[in-house]
């Protein structure tokens, strides 16, 4: 080889080196799992010293953290007046109980409200509304509160379990804006549904039909429809279609769809083994993420925003034996928020999971996103967390 045929050879080398470089600088800007951040939260809040109970006699009674605007985060829990009854009885057992709720300041972890209510300990719902409204549901009674706690509104609801109802019997829109309400008539019956505007509890829609409604936004909802229990979805004020997003496996027999929610009015994200799937309401598919082995997302959180949302990401902790009748359970591993437009991951924060070895500690985690998604609250064993989110998923990221 002469000199000029090695120098056009080393050339050739380093254009494709450099073009290698390009694109695996180009893949990484792209990853859509961020590492786990290790930087200290915004603020940190002991919520036991504001009196959130986290007594053995409430580890099931329900739990509730929302935000109520950008910079106020409101905290509920449930405690029975006779704290011995908490194992005497099932989780749908009504027993006397009170609902209690503080308000932060999201800014300096201060208290700035406070409210308790009886109520009995099934049904209850609870939510952050919109400008620092809240939401309450318990027994059969829905109300909408000041964010100082004065009634604004209040209706009984058609039955004594009414804040139950089907599944999700009392869900509310990721805008905050509607409110749906599913009672089963009995058998042969279908189901009553409502669709209130979340504000004055006006009717926006009322209709009777057999499909059993599992979520819901402003113009959509999510069903499953037929014997078969199959996947369909339409518009308010449209017929039903067939629903089936892009990258579905099939033979799922339709588990998928008790794990899916709308993030905004037109997305919703999809748990699938392990993978998670983010599709438009015609089915398409926006973007979707590869978990990794025996890793699996929980529930998902909104901003009235509309552009990113956050799960659990769990994985599978401990043995699988049958002789010894025991099996690996999946176990909260992190927090992970998305974002819509950029099609990825932009934050992620580790948490406390259930231990399968002894002393087998169990923790409990809860996460909210405040309206402008900028604010990620968690919320492990009654400490309160909250976390500054990047502007742009560009943003450096610690070692």
């Amino acid at each position: 080889m002469n000199w000029r045929s090695a120098e056009a050879s080393f050339r050739e080398s380093a254009t494709l080196i450099l073009a290698g470089v390009a694109l695996v600088c180009a893949v990484r800007a792209q990853d859509p799992e961020p590492s786990s951040r290790k930087d200290r939260p915004r603020l940190e809040v002991d919520l036991q010293k504001l009196g959130y109970d986290t007594a053995r006699s409430t580890w099931r009674s329900p739990k509730f953290v929302d935000f109520t605007d950008a910079s106020h985060l409101a905290v509920a829990w449930v405690t029975l007046d006779d704290p011995t009854l908490a194992d005497k009885a099932g989780p749908l057992t009504a027993r006397p109980a009170h609902l209690h709720a503080i308000v932060l300041d999201a800014t300096t972890g201060q208290k700035v409200g406070g409210q308790a209510w009886s109520t009995p300990s099934t049904p209850v719902r609870f939510l952050g509304g919109r400008d620092g409204k809240l939401l309450t549901c318990t027994g059969n009674v829905l109300r909408l509160f000041s964010p100082n706690f004065e009634v604004l509104r209040e209706q009984n609801l058609p039955n004594d379990r009414g804040c139950l109802g089907q599944r999700p019997g009392w869900g509310i829109s990721p805008s905050r804006r509607s409110l749906l309400l599913s009672f089963f008539l009995g058998r042969g019956q279908g189901n009553q549904n409502t669709l209130l505007d979340a504000e004055t509890f006006s009717f926006i829609a009322r209709w009777t039909e057999n499909p059993l409604i599992e979520n819901m936004s402003d113009h959509w909802l999510l069903a499953s429809c037929g014997p078969k229990r199959e996947a369909c979805i339409r518009g308010i004020d449209k017929p039903w279609q067939p629903f089936l997003p892009a990258g579905i496996d099939k033979d799922m027999n339709n588990a998928w769809l008790y794990s899916t929610r709308f993030v905004n009015d037109d997305t919703l994200v999809v748990g699938q083994r392990n993978k998670m799937l983010v599709v438009a309401a015609d089915g398409t598919q926006l973007f979707h993420v590869e978990l990794g082995k025996k890793r699996s997302v929980e529930g998902a959180v909104t901003s009235v925003g509309g552009e990113r949302f956050a799960v659990i990401e769990d994985k599978e902790r401990g043995l699988t034996s049958q002789p010894l009748d025991i099996s690996a359970f999946p176990s909260n591993d992190r927090a992970v928020v998305y974002s819509i437009p950029d099609h990825r991951a932009i934050y992620s924060v580790k948490v406390k999971g259930t231990s399968p070895w002894p002393p087998w500690e169990a923790h409990t985690n809860q996460l909210a996103l405040s309206p402008d998604g900028t604010l990620l609250a968690v919320i492990t064993d009654g400490i309160l967390r909250i976390y500054r989110l990047p502007e742009s998923p560009l943003a450096p990221r610690p070692e």
